[in-house]
């Protein structure tokens, strides 16, 4: 049977091979010149610029997404690196030695150390804190459970396993409610305090932060070695390897819809196709206003069709640069405070967040390496609506942009490090909007909610609509690769019981 799916990316991919290795016959139309999606990475000259993740969970055992991914492909057999500091930063105040720097490190213990030894009055929430890491690293090869496609019976004993998580409800409703920065407020080490409020860019939930070092700490978040570029094209390769055919450059313009079962695809060429299935791992709104016209949709989905742009995760302004230098002598991340200023799009920056692939040799020839310097800004449309009415305008604010962001690194790093300059190349949520058809270039799809017992209205189905299912990071808020490669095992199993087959996962060939 034929399946037709819209979309290249982690979970275009994903699901193509799944439905392979269970016998269908899956083509993957995607509208790049290259698999991967938002998973990607570029070359300019002899440098490689990482593109998307700086790791990749279920990287290694004891967690439940390295059994999915290893149901795809070798995940062991590529190379990760575990960072032992996830970033460090400079603050206006000093620890009580002396020093400005913090440093966020990924080991519990040794981060319990460090912080217990700046602010031994912060003792009690400190452990309150890394207990609550310690808690959650036991249970990830239960989230989500790995459930297979047999009798309720023979899944009885994971459902025993599962009880163990019968807490994490609480605990889950209990950390959800405050952020970094509210939690920040429990500490009365003033140093420590405007470190944990400062700890990402932007303001984070305490259970995602802890989940975040759960996983660092368990070391099975790693970064792939020849950055998303290299695991894209290894999922790709995979995907082609179990018989799909991947057709890149192929835009897609719409579904084919007949007595409401979908049932093939309609090409910007003007040419269609036919198929037995369906599925789009393509940006939501796209799929559900313009691919389908809006007709299959629920009131609460219909809400979403024009939502405010805090309702979209935030893209990138990312500036990349090729630097004959090793920076050997620099840490991986850093973040440091500048002169406020904005962006062309009026987005205020306090700080820049810069990384440093000193780590991958893959990325630079001998002796070099690459840095990529990251702006979060929630003004996609602005640059998306610049490039298209005047792009010489938007190659003009480019360029200013990079300008002055070179400048701020003179200042801080030194002349002979900005001097020995020799590629750069800024990217806008233009970019991403461009390449992968995201709306404003979202790089994990919807924002969160504060209220977490609030449901959540995108589902992989849609009402009156058969033969037809979704998949990829618009699936659910927070979106990223995790929920990317988990909605397209989802969808294979729904696609397999729909057309009267029992799903299997591992199984390799038709």
């Amino acid at each position: 049977m034929k399946v037709d799916i819209i979309g290249g990316g982690i979970a275009g991919l994903s699901l193509g091979i799944y439905l392979q290795h269970n016998g269908f016959d899956t083509t993957i139309y995607e509208r790049h010149t290259t698999a991967g999606g938002l998973c990607t990475g570029w070359k300019r000259g002899a440098y490689t610029f990482n593109g998307c993740m700086h790791w990749l969970l279920g990287s290694a055992s004891g967690i439940s997404f390295h059994t999915f991914w290893q149901e795809l492909l070798d995940i062991d057999s590529l190379d990760f690196i575990y960072f032992d500091e996830r970033v460090q930063f400079e603050l206006p105040l000093r620890d009580r030695h002396g020093s400005n720097i913090f440093h966020f490190y990924n080991d519990v213990d040794r981060f319990e150390q460090y912080l217990t030894d700046i602010a031994p009055e912060d003792t009690k929430h400190i452990r309150l804190w890394m207990s609550r890491i310690r808690y959650i690293m036991p249970l990830l090869d239960y989230l989500p459970p790995v459930f297979e496609d047999r009798p309720w019976h023979r899944n009885l004993p994971l459902y025993v396993r599962l009880m163990r998580l019968a807490p994490m409800g609480l605990f889950m409703l209990r950390w959800s409610r405050i952020t970094n920065t509210q939690f920040a407020k429990r500490f009365r080490n003033p140093f420590v305090r405007m470190a944990v409020a400062q700890l990402y860019e932007k303001e984070m939930r305490m259970a995602v932060l802890l989940f975040v070092q759960a996983y660092a700490a368990k070391r099975v978040a790693g970064y792939p070695i020849g950055s998303s570029l290299h695991f894209a094209d290894k999922l790709a390769e995979a995907y082609t390897d179990a018989g799909g055919t991947l057709k890149t450059n192929t835009l897609v313009s719409g579904i084919v819809v007949a007595d409401n079962q979908a049932r093939g695809l309609r090409l910007a060429d003007g040419t269609c196709t036919s198929a037995d299935f369906v599925a789009s791992a393509a940006d939501w709104h796209w799929t559900v206003f313009d691919a389908l016209g809006g007709r299959y949709i629920t009131d609460n989905q219909r809400k979403l069709h024009n939502p405010p742009k805090e309702r979209i995760f935030y893209s990138f302004c990312i500036l990349y640069l090729g630097i004959a230098a090793d920076l050997a002598d620099l840490p991986h991340f850093f973040r440091f405070p500048v002169e406020p200023f904005a962006s062309p799009d009026g987005t205020r920056y306090e700080r820049l967040e810069v990384h440093i692939y000193n780590y991958d040799p893959t990325l630079a020839p001998r002796g070099c390496t690459t840095m990529a310097v990251n702006f979060q800004t929630r003004e996609g449309q602005y640059w998306i609506d610049l490039r298209n009415n005047d792009l010489q305008e938007y190659r003009r604010q480019k360029a200013e942009f990079c300008q002055h962001v070179i400048s701020l690194l003179t200042n801080k790093l030194g002349s002979h490090i900005t001097d020995r300059i020799s590629v750069t190349d800024l990217t806008t949520p233009a970019t991403y909007a461009r390449y992968t058809g995201n709306r404003l270039g979202s790089s994990q799809g919807w924002t969160p909610n504060d209220n977490v017992a609030m449901p959540f209205p995108v589902t992989q189905t849609l009402p009156g609509l058969e033969r037809f299912v979704m998949a990829g990071h618009w699936m659910k808020a927070g979106g990223g690769i995790p929920i990317a490669l988990h909605s397209a095992r989802n969808a294979a199993w729904h696609i397999c019981n729909a057309l009267g087959r029992r799903f299997e996962p591992n199984k390799k060939g038709k």
